[in-house]
């Protein structure tokens, strides 16, 4: 079976950095209420691209999780005392990506169904994004 793995555990400084750069922009008020809006149109956006990749290239990706521990050195025994520090496990996980066959009519039907419901809520959006910008201010 032909398997990619696709993402597995990130390196704590990567994570800090994503955390930090996350909360510097918590108090941009407009920002917020725009993401908020846009939401769903950005979620149905995706899954078109997917749908579409998928039926260009013929077959789909299935996702899963799987989990798998990690050793660390455990936190608070100092390097150098002469006591070896204990090994720590921790829980991560990493996806995988596992080709699938598709029914190409089943893919035009739920391609179909996507811009349908994303043409639905553009109209909505437009308001509440206008209702944003009268709120916070803007352009």
């Amino acid at each position: 079976m032909n398997r990619r793995i696709v993402a597995g555990r990130l390196p704590r400084a990567v994570l800090a950095a994503a955390a930090a750069a996350t909360l510097a922009g918590c108090g941009a008020g407009r920002d917020q209420c725009l993401r908020a809006v846009t939401e769903d149109i950005r979620t149905l956006d995706r899954l078109i691209a997917e749908t579409e990749a998928g039926r260009a290239r013929g077959y789909g990706t299935a996702r899963q999780e799987l989990p798998y521990l990690e050793h660390y050195r455990c936190p608070g025994y100092p390097r150098g005392t002469g006591h070896e520090a204990p090994t720590c496990l921790t829980t991560e996980t990493m996806t995988i990506e596992t080709p699938v066959a598709l029914d190409p009519a089943a893919e035009d039907r739920k391609l179909a169904a996507l811009k349908a419901r994303r043409e639905a809520l553009v109209p909505r959006a437009l308001d509440q994004i206008a209702e944003c910008k009268a709120r916070y201010g803007g352009a």
